[in-house]
């Protein structure tokens, strides 16, 4: 069968490039995808960890969606190889499916580093909904769990697993924690508050080894030969495009699929969005950026000529009792205020902020991206309130 627009690949860039072709109502598409449901919220499945859910909650949208757009749902199903000659995806079965436009948006897999003993019963990382259930699964047994990774995500884990009434012990190799979001004075501060809530961070730790009994999990051992002990490990130390059918395709790849600023392969009618996309050098590995990509990419399929932006980097973390945001480089003088338990940061580095850092006040993050990305004088901003 051919179809006029095909996207391998259900996360949200996926889908959200989806919602742009459905506008075309004359033209069929098919999106497949090696997962077995519809999209979800990838960035909600750590705090699923803690909550009795359905599947269905965790959906981007009614599973009615599709049928009222017209739109062919092939899950369940890999896809090994593109033939750009004939421009036709090959399925692991061999099913060969024709296209006029395709749009990649594989996404990207967690990163398992090579630990001694990282294929010990009770090693998990979570990236799916099925990773999701098994560790959900597993974390009924345990009475503590080790995170070897202590970003954003580690950390939004690391709550949702201390509601559950688990001690968390988080390994971080960097000296402080959250060390590119945070100075090291707040960085101090975040994990003294972690450990109120029986989350204890092991900062400038390097896990060499995990410990098993009989092929399960019982803990792991540092560089330092300290020996933390617990039942279930969750790794989160990142993520690796999925380039694989590029790879077998003869398309162009580094960490990425690469691709113009058009979100495009040169010479084909290919797109690429989301994680597996590479633009120059950068990856981009967030949910927003997905988002735009495939917005953008869905744009472009039907005829339009649109440039993606490379993102600003920023952080927002939410932790109930812990609240911070953090935009920009603090690597400058320091501007700083208090209020009670409020901290506000901004960094100026030749007469230019910078950077800044919001401590359990986040109302004022859409002001410190202004003030670091676009340049507006603080004295315009709702921060000079505080700042005066």
């Amino acid at each position: 069968m051919n179809y006029d627009y095909i996207i391998i690949g259900n996360g949200i860039a996926g889908y959200s490039a989806l919602k742009e072709l459905a506008k075309d109502t004359d033209k069929k598409t098919l999106i497949i995808s090696k997962e077995k449901e519809n999209t979800y919220y990838r960035t909600q499945l750590s705090h699923f960890i803690s909550k009795d859910f359905t599947d269905k909650e965790c959906y981007v949208c009614k599973d009615s969606w599709y049928k009222e757009h017209d739109i062919d749902v092939k899950l369940d199903c890999k896809v090994t190889k593109i033939n750009t000659d004939k421009k036709t995806i090959i399925t692991e079965n061999d099913e060969e499916i024709g296209y006029e436009k395709l749009l990649i948006a594989t996404g990207a897999r967690a990163f398992v580093p090579p630990i001694k003993g990282v294929e010990s019963d009770g090693v998990f990382a979570i990236r799916t909904l099925d990773d999701l259930k098994s560790f959900k699964k597993s974390l009924e047994d345990s009475n503590t769990v080790i995170i070897i990774g202590g970003g954003i995500l580690g950390l939004e884990a690391a709550k949702s697993i201390q509601k559950t009434g688990r001690k968390v012990v988080v390994i971080e190799s960097f000296d402080y924690i959250l060390n590119k979001q945070l100075d090291n004075e707040l960085s101090l501060k975040l994990k003294d508050e972690l450990e109120k809530l029986n989350i204890i961070a092991k900062t400038g730790k390097n896990t060499t080894e995990i410990l098993s009994e009989d092929g399960k999990v019982s803990g792991v051992k540092l560089d330092d030969g300290e020996v933390v002990e617990g039942e279930l490990i969750l790794v989160q130390t990142g993520i690796r495009s999925n380039i694989e059918i590029a790879k077998n395709s003869g398309l162009e790849t580094d960490r990425g699929i690469m691709v113009n600023k058009n979100l495009k392969v040169e010479d084909k009618d290919i797109y690429v969005a989301g994680d597996a996309a590479q633009i120059g050098k950068a990856t981009m590995g967030l949910w927003t950026a997905a988002m735009e990509m495939g917005q953008i990419a869905g744009k472009n399929m039907l005829g339009d000529n649109l440039e993606y932006d490379t993102p600003k980097p920023f952080s927002l973390l939410n932790l109930d009792e812990i609240k911070l945001f953090s935009a920009g480089s603090h690597d400058g003088e320091e501007m700083k205020k208090e209020d009670g338990d409020k901290i506000y940061k901004l960094f100026k580095k030749d007469d230019k902020i910078i950077g800044g850092i919001l401590w359990q006040d986040t109302k004022y993050m859409n002001d410190v991206k202004k003030i670091v990305f676009e340049g507006k004088p603080l004295e315009e901003t709702k921060l000079k309130e505080i700042f005066e």
